[in-house]
């Protein structure tokens, strides 16, 4: 659910409910249309609390502004879901449909698990490299503020002076935190800051330089419009003014209070160091799984995952020729230059057309999965130079639901040792289709899904399903060698590792060096790519371990699928079923297909 929701008072006011009777309550006898109205009642609020997800989805309405990150609306908001979740206890369950009912059990898993993090709250990094407004504001800004009108470039610029205002509240939430001693690890404020400041550099913050990231950004969408030279030089004073006196006094507060924390006296990477760590590592092991599992089985699920993907590469490594040792295979791959394309833009270049090739051609052959296929394309970027230093390998971001925006699947083309050639297809295949990008178009495509379910996801399913996705075209022949089906398992072996390391850092008490000690002597990965890979962990405790325990109860599914059904078996039919209901916890997917069995795998 999502973090900001208006008040019944404050919805009163704006007139967007009924001071007396609320409009799910006015809809047809009919228990399933009047929850279904309900549920729209509450996406509608909370979407009119939440600017930046307004933007995300092509909306308007709160375009001038950024969500209220204050306490007090912190509580409103857990207030509320209290509320709804009293109201849904209201209806009859049992006079609903199955997809009603599930929908019914989905928005009471969400309210559930929104009540227990907030228990959590102040444990949380709400700024570390991984999240928080150094990335937040310019990516809405870029990727989901169009301008196609002089509306829309007022409420751009009403949002560059809106930036101050929510940074300092920001601030004061992480000084809060502080005081309570509360801060990201040592090596996650550089990196932030790191980000900030490419954000503020260049022409308006220093005259006579090109421009910064953003001011590029407005000055190429104000390009567009159908306005005279002196309208645009208006709109263009107009931002830099915004940038001047919003944007940039807004990200320097930012940069001087991360320049101010200290870790303290017990600067462990370990969540394990904050208060009532160990039952709070605990709690995003379930949150992340949606699995009832502890910190020492998933440990020990890593070590066995990690064995069995070892032997499989020892013998890919056969096929290809090579006779060493696994070790010496790893070391190989990492100094061997053919595996990597150069380190200059027609390298990097030349890589993103690959990726792009890759796609195109599973999407020619997509029938052969699955009954969807996307109507929404996917756009390969690199990432931008602002956020290069700080993101991961690559990742997707889902078409805007105007259909506005395509798919875009972003790639860190920083450095390119952290993309060797043999990762390319599973990378393309776990990103995009058919992974994310597929997942994603289906379930926007389900018409009869209540919003909160459209627009909603659980890393388990949305992860397991893109490391599931990563072979199905080995059986379509789309990896083209040994090498690439190595460097489908390299992958997958590094999701394994993630159960390992993150639960030893959290959980068994590891440190950093140690962790990323484990992953050079078990991965191929290179020292580089793998302290990046360990920094991520420490500050996203236990969402890493969600996508090798998402992959393998969509194997552990697929396989009871086969067994049960026998000739009946239908790969395609099981992937549409998997996908047909939307993101879903995993024990609520693995009741779905269960009954998909028992129907003989029909429909």
């Amino acid at each position: 659910m999502s973090d900001l929701r208006l008040s019944r008072r404050e919805l009163i006011a704006a007139g967007a409910l009924a001071a007396t009777t609320p409009a799910w309550a006015a809809a047809a006898a009919d228990e399933g249309t009047r929850l279904d109205a309900f549920f729209e009642s509450v996406f509608q609020r909370d979407l009119a609390r939440n600017p930046a997800a307004q933007s995300s989805m092509g909306v308007k309405g709160g375009a001038a502004g950024w969500p209220d990150v204050g306490a007090a609306r912190a509580e409103e908001n857990i207030a509320l879901v209290r509320r709804d979740l009293a109201e849904l206890r209201r209806f009859d369950r049992s006079a609903l449909t199955p997809e009603v009912r599930l929908s019914y059990d989905l928005f009471a898993h969400d309210a559930e698990e929104a009540i227990e993090r907030h228990r959590w709250r102040d444990n949380h990094y709400p700024v570390c490299q991984m999240r928080g407004p150094q990335r937040d504001i310019p990516q809405t800004l870029i990727n989901n503020h169009p301008i196609a009108n002089a509306a829309d470039a007022e409420a751009y610029v009403a949002r560059l002076h809106a930036v101050r205002p929510h940074l300092a509240a920001v601030v004061a939430g992480l000084e809060w935190q502080a005081a309570n001693g509360v801060v990201p690890p040592s090596f996650s404020a550089p990196l932030v800051i790191g980000n900030c400041e490419k954000l503020i550099a260049g022409a308006p913050f220093q005259p006579g330089t090109p421009d910064s990231p953003i001011l590029a950004d407005f000055r190429g969408k104000l390009a567009k419009l159908p306005l005279g030279d002196t309208e645009k030089a208006r709109f263009l004073r107009a931002a830099e003014a915004g940038l001047v006196q919003g944007f940039g006094p807004g990200f320097r507060g930012l940069i001087d209070h991360l320049r101010g924390i200290r870790c303290g006296a017990n600067c462990n990477d370990g969540v394990w160091r904050l208060p009532d760590g160990d039952a709070y590592y605990a709690a995003q092991l379930r949150w992340n799984t949606t699995l009832p599992v502890a910190p020492g089985d998933v440990h020990r699920i890593g070590l066995e995952e990690t064995e069995r993907l070892h032997g499989e590469m020892l013998m890919v490594a056969r096929r290809a020729g090579f006779t060493g040792s696994l070790p010496e295979f790893f070391a190989h791959v990492r100094s061997n230059d053919r595996f990597y394309y150069p380190d200059t833009a027609a390298g990097k270049a030349a890589y993103l057309d690959a990726m792009r090739a890759k796609i195109a051609a599973v999407t020619a052959r997509l029938g052969e999965l699955t009954s969807h296929v996307p109507g929404a394309g996917v756009l390969v970027k690199p990432v931008e130079p602002w956020l290069e230093a700080s993101a991961g390998t690559a990742g997707y971001f889902a078409p805007s639901a105007d259909g506005s925006r395509p798919g875009i699947l972003y790639v860190n083309t920083r450095a390119m040792r952290n993309l060797p050639i043999y990762e390319l297809s599973a990378l393309a295949y776990h990103e995009g289709v058919p992974g994310h990008h597929l997942e994603q178009a289906v379930t926007r495509g389900l018409d009869a899904l209540p919003k909160f379910r459209a627009f909603g996801g659980y890393t388990a399913f949305s992860e397991g399903w893109a490391l599931f996705a990563e072979q199905l075209p080995v059986g379509m022949g789309l990896y083209d060698d040994p090498w690439q089906e190595f460097g489908r398992l390299s992958m997958e072996l590094m999701r394994a590792a993630r159960l390992v390391t993150d639960t030893g850092v959290h959980a068994l008490r590891w440190s950093r060096e140690q962790a990323v000690a484990w992953l050079d002597e078990n991965t191929p990965s290179n020292h580089a790519d793998n302290v990046t890979a360990i920094q991520r962990y420490i500050v996203t405790p236990g969402q890493a371990c969600a996508y090798e325990m998402g992959k393998l109860k969509l194997v552990e599914l697929r396989d009871r699928a086969r067994t049960k059904l026998g000739p009946r078996f239908d790969l395609r039919r099981f992937n549409d079923s998997v996908l047909g209901s939307g993101p879903l916890p995993l024990p609520m997917l693995e009741a779905n297909i269960d009954a998909w069995i028992a129907r003989g795998g029909q429909a």
